[in-house]
């Protein structure tokens, strides 16, 4: 079948490719309903990485509607709704030929445009190497995407308290409204004083860090506890070596540090699993953190928003025309 897909043709600019794709075996192919941007993909579209020369295909994050199957699958069926694990990028597009393995089906309720599993079995993965217990005082430190899904996640009866901390009010009142039991805004307040005030002096159990600035890793410590099995869980990418780490505090307190990546996870289909049963359940409530909506003609106009986010950006994705 012929469809568009954008390409990456060279650093900081895509262009529309026509392309021809069947489904054999296993596959299926899939009518995409959106693909989210992601900042990692920033590297590719500044040039920092490329692994298939150019022109490269980008877009891990998408979910859609079958719409053609191969002759031997078993699992999928044209019709069905799906959210797909990353393989072989090319999201950005209006179809998308791959191995039912990769797919896990929606409920018929739900909309695709907004069931992205991926950077969700990302959540998942950084919930299991979080490993929450019942009455944990959880800290979660910046309030974008990855942090408010971890809040949606985390909310309910299991954790003792769930503060969010960022410097947006706007934001804070969202993860109030997602079930964080308590909001700090870092700029008007002693962050280290009030998570003390808020658990009793006991401090947290567990802090997932979710800036992506390293300068806060030493910040992060100070909210840990003392007496040990404390987690400071490194859930973003960091894209410059923090200054400097004082291993006192850590040595002091006797926390671990936990860098819970894809490739942490024992089992990225079960996280995924895990992550699309939360997507048809609605724990995780994504449509209301997309702030903005791109068409697949308007590529080039999507990745310079997000390399320069205006000030209400949370999450964008793409879609076909």
């Amino acid at each position: 079948m012929k469809f568009k897909r954008a390409e990456l043709v060279k650093p900081k600019h895509f262009e529309i490719f026509e392309v021809d794709e069947t489904p054999k075996g296993n596959e299926v192919l899939v009518k995409i309903a959106s693909c989210g941007l992601c900042n990692w993909e920033l590297n590719f579209w500044e040039g920092k990485l490329n692994f298939m020369g150019y022109p490269h295909k980008l877009g891990h994050e998408w979910s859609g509607v079958v719409v053609e199957t191969g002759p031997d699958c078993r699992k999928i069926k044209a019709g069905d709704k799906v959210s797909g694990l990353a393989r072989g990028f090319g999201g950005y597009a209006e179809y998308k030929v791959v191995s039912e393995d990769f797919l896990q089906i929606l409920e018929e309720h739900v909309d695709p445009v907004y069931a992205l599993g991926e950077p969700q079995k990302c959540i998942m993965t950084v919930l299991r190497g979080t490993a929450p217990e019942a009455g944990d005082h959880g800290v979660v430190l910046g309030c974008g995407p990855m942090g408010m899904w971890c809040i949606q996640a985390l909310s309910g009866h299991l954790l003792g308290t769930l503060t969010a901390i960022d410097i947006d009010d706007k934001k804070l009142q969202e993860a109030g409204k997602f079930g964080a039991t308590h909001t700090i805004n870092s700029q008007k307040e002693n962050v280290e004083e009030r998570i003390k005030e808020i658990t009793k002096g006991h401090m947290a159990d567990f802090v997932i860090e979710g800036t992506g600035i390293p300068a806060l890793l030493n910040e992060a410590q100070r909210y840990m506890k003392t007496g040990g099995r404390g987690r400071l869980v490194l859930m973003s990418s960091h894209h410059a070596p923090a200054p400097e780490f004082d291993f006192r505090i850590a040595v002091d307190k006797c926390f671990q540090i936990i860098v819970p990546h894809p490739g942490y996870s024992a089992n990225e289909y079960e996280d995924f699993r895990r992550a699309v049963s939360f997507i048809n359940n609605g724990t995780f409530r994504t449509k209301e953190l997309v702030t903005h909506e791109f068409r697949l003609s308007e590529i080039n106009r999507a990745f310079e928003t997000l390399e320069n986010k205006p000030a209400d950006f949370m999450k964008g994705i793409v879609i076909p025309d």
